[in-house]
């Protein structure tokens, strides 16, 4: 969704590096009035609440803002410790260092797997949106 017309190249480029793909929507008067009041309200462009919007809607974990934030990133570094470890205990038993044991190792195989998932959701949780420039329409 593009809104500015000139000079914002360089940051459509960003967006198109950090998101992927582009989608173009075309939104009544009213509907797009609403968008940039809640725009406006957030200091964030149209796109990052449409974003939000649809992540919200497609049962994606909501943003963390304000005070949750620091408490998310908190987790977000426990997780990886965490991941780390399972990572030392199933190369100490790769290794020969353990005892291997089929069942424990797709255990923890799994449960690593799940941390790492869980860890990148709470990570797209605290991403930084991109802040709404001055005279941006």
């Amino acid at each position: 969704m593009k809104m500015r017309p000139n000079n914002g190249q360089a940051e459509t480029q960003n967006a198109s590096r950090r998101y992927g793909e582009v989608l173009h929507v075309r939104f009544s008067s009213v509907e797009l009035e609403r968008l940039r009041t809640m725009a406006d309200r957030e200091s964030v462009t149209v796109s990052e609440v449409v974003r939000r919007l649809v992540r919200t809607e497609a049962g994606f974990l909501p943003e963390a803002t304000g005070e949750l934030r620091p408490s998310i990133e908190e987790a977000t570094d426990q997780l990886r410790r965490v991941g780390v470890n399972f990572n030392q205990a199933v190369r100490a038993m790769n290794e020969g260092r353990v005892a291997y044991d089929a069942d424990l190792e797709r255990a923890l195989i799994a449960v690593g797997e799940l941390v790492r998932r869980f860890r990148e959701e709470l990570k797209a949780m605290v991403a930084r949106p991109r802040k709404r420039s001055e005279g941006k329409a």
